[in-house]
């Protein structure tokens, strides 16, 4: 929760300081200008790719820097380039898409829109969808590197062991928890902790708790059936505790998979390769991917995201601004390269060779592609990168979060989120309609 709220304090001293000028200077000194240099930040996962691109273009003055991924970090240090105009990164990653609406806003004015420099024919090779957490007013300010979207993870050798099915159904899914609950005692069946909860669960089933109109319009409205649906699906299984506030990065969480009281686990593609295995411990063979369950009334399977990231390109580059929109191209869309990234590519035809060899991991008790592709191909509409993001993670626990853990009554309980919301909101100057 502090660290949440420190990025946000971090991000609205950023905000502050590009509105006014600021003090001090950035650390990474000039963006190349008069040289030609194309300046590049990436974290450390990008960087040996950064450096490959570099080499295949010899006569092409690159410099590149590994930056931590820390929230805020990105948008803070732009902020200082603001003041001292220079520093600019002609290309930018970021471990956080949602800092793109930071980056593209009219007080940052630092990202750069991409529709005239990345042909169309590339930008629809994109997972259908994925784009648009960072395009605003129908400009398009960065392309996705990886995105993460959720499917229904689930222990199949726990759920042959019981004698349960995988729900195809959000109220199977409620009938399973429950059932597993009261017959094997402190089993889990899924996690509502900040995003992990929001992102999964709200998200998936279209509740507006950040819906992007524009740069400066958000739409927010938790009275919706989109909400209240999820609020009444979570409702009994908090109760009986088939569901846990504890983060899934918390150690006590890792303690549940040793004790085998991960029965399912609905959440991010990213949780396949990254945390059953290396955080919960679970042996090889058991753990299995199938479609988010359908919602009332609907029968497409929807999902929500957690995770991913994103390139920008500066709209400080100037005459290197097609050679800094044509590395961002290549990064994102090079079928090679992705295909040996470690999270799901947000291009089409480097997922599908992504998957080749995610469908023969032998830790997995079944191909887990078709669950994840058909995931990537549904995204919900109307989750969008906001200024508020940190805010939106610590509102939901403080609201939802709470009320789960005392007993109290989720439905009445968003009301105060979408206060909270609303106020975050503001404070990071949209207009919520």
């Amino acid at each position: 929760m502090k660290r949440w709220r420190a990025a946000s304090l971090a991000a609205a001293v950023a905000l502050a300081l590009s509105g006014c000028g600021g003090t001090g200077g950035g650390s990474s000194g000039k963006s190349g200008n008069d040289k030609g240099e194309l300046l590049v930040w990436v974290d450390n996962t990008r960087t040996p790719a950064a450096q490959q691109y570099k080499k295949a273009h010899p006569d092409q003055k690159i410099r590149i820097v590994t930056i931590p991924p820390d929230a805020g970090y990105v948008p803070t240090k732009v902020s200082l380039a603001n003041r001292t105009k220079s520093g600019w990164p002609d290309v930018v990653f970021l471990t956080n898409p949602a800092e793109a609406a930071t980056l593209a806003s009219e007080k940052f004015g630092y990202a750069a829109p991409l529709d005239g420099l990345v042909p169309k024919s590339v930008r629809d090779g994109f997972a259908p969808g994925s784009l648009d957490t960072c395009t605003f007013g129908g400009k398009t300010y960065c392309l996705r590197n990886d995105i993460a979207p959720t499917v229904l993870w689930y222990d199949a050798s726990l759920m042959k062991k019981y004698g349960y099915q995988v729900p195809k159904t959000w109220a199977d899914y409620q009938r399973t928890g429950l059932k597993a609950a009261k017959e094997h005692p402190g089993t889990i069946v899924g996690a509502i902790n900040g995003k992990y909860g929001a992102g999964t669960y709200f998200g998936s089933s279209g509740c507006p708790t950040r819906d992007t109109l524009s740069l400066t319009k958000v739409h927010i409205d938790l009275t919706q059936s989109s909400c209240t649906r999820v609020a009444d699906l979570l409702q009994p299984m908090a109760e009986k505790k088939a569901v846990t506030t504890v983060v899934p990065t918390d150690p006590a969480f890792a303690k549940l998979g040793k004790d085998n009281k991960i029965l399912m686990l609905p959440g991010p593609a990213w949780f396949g390769d990254f945390m059953f295995g290396p955080a919960f411990k679970i042996p090889k063979g058991r753990i299995a991917a199938a479609p988010m369950p359908t919602w009332p009334g609907e029968t497409k399977s929807y999902a929500g995201q957690v995770g991913g990231g994103a390139f920008l390109v500066s709209a400080h580059a100037g005459d290197r601004t097609e050679k800094a929109a044509d590395l961002v191209r290549w990064m994102t869309t090079d079928v090679t390269l992705q295909a040996d990234q470690p999270t799901y590519p947000a291009f089409t035809a480097a997922a599908q060779k992504w998957g080749e060899a995610k469908a023969k991991d032998p830790y997995y008790a079944a191909d887990p592609m078709p669950a994840l592709t058909a995931a990537a191909n549904a995204l919900r509409p109307g989750f969008g990168a906001v200024r508020f993001e940190a805010d939106w993670q610590a509102s939901f626990n403080d609201t939802v979060g709470k009320a789960a853990d005392s007993g109290a009554n989720l439905r009445k309980v968003l009301a105060s989120w979408q206060d909270k919301l609303e106020a975050a909101a503001k404070t990071s100057e949209y207009s919520v309609g």
